[in-house]
């Protein structure tokens, strides 16, 4: 090669195409490379519905000021106005291995409190509708469908905690809050690695009753629900954050002394 082929040649790797060409080679193979640039794993995943999505924002916050947790990495998969029974919504049971083999958690938190519709009905394994009246055959399936999605949450080794949900208003609330939260009590006592994170002790007052009002992060009181007296206000979603932060937190730190130790 000649001195005018080797200036050709540099001119050419310097231009701005074959930069932009490199770059985007280089972009392909990280993941190849094991480059962080695409690693998605995180330790804590969020999954549910609404009233996750209002109490998300502030739970990898909450872990950080847990001592060995400051570098916790939580993410959130959450649809409003999903439940285990709106494939119509949100296939939560067709998405959940996906949602698993991206972000890798060594934690998955759950939080359900409902289905959200009375004409997209579920469909039993009998054929036929399940009517959403929060009944006895409403509850037996919403049990079938969250002990599926916990077992595909655990297949690669993720601890599921349910958060059981927080006081509904009125005899009516009372009476599925009930059901709801025994629905979850019994899949942590059928399913090994099961954790249960209550709502109550977030949002409730000394009994677990329906409150308006708590007191909030920085111990003044606050309104904690919003009009419709299900959904949460940004400080009842801080303090919804704050219960399941306290509660996963430990396991977190024993998850990471073992690998530091293994």
């Amino acid at each position: 090669m000649d001195d005018g082929d080797d200036q050709t040649m540099t001119r050419s790797l310097r231009s701005p195409r074959f930069v932009l060409l490199a770059l985007a080679l280089a972009l392909v193979a990280a993941p190849l490379a094991g480059c962080a640039l695409f690693d998605k794993k995180v330790d804590v995943l969020l999954i549910g519905d609404s009233i996750m999505n209002q109490s998300a924002p502030a739970v990898q916050d909450q872990l950080r000021l847990q001592p060995g947790l400051e570098d916790i990495k939580v993410h959130t998969e959450a649809v409003n106005g999903s439940g285990l029974m709106t494939p119509g919504v949100y296939d939560w049971l067709g998405e959940a291995q996906g949602l698993i083999d991206t972000y890798q958690p060594k934690i998955v938190v759950v939080l359900f409190v409902g289905n959200y519709t009375d004409t997209d009905l579920f469909v039993g394994a009998d054929g036929t509708p399940i009517p959403n009246d929060y009944g006895q055959r409403f509850y037996a399936e919403w049990g079938r469908q969250a002990a599926t999605l916990t077992t595909t949450l655990q297949s690669k080794g993720a601890q599921v905690y349910w958060v059981l949900p927080p006081p509904f208003l009125s005899d009516e609330g009372a009476r599925r809050n009930n059901l709801m939260r025994q629905t979850y009590v019994d899949l942590a006592r059928a399913k090994p690695g099961v954790g249960l994170v209550d709502g109550r002790q977030a949002l409730g007052g000394p009994q677990g009753e329906f409150e308006w009002k708590l007191p909030g992060i920085d111990g003044k009181d606050v309104t904690v629900r919003q009009g419709d007296s299900l959904h949460l206000s940004e400080e009842g979603g801080e303090l919804m954050a704050r219960k399941i932060a306290f509660d996963i937190g430990p396991t977190l730190v024993e998850i990471r002394r073992a690998q530091a130790t293994a």
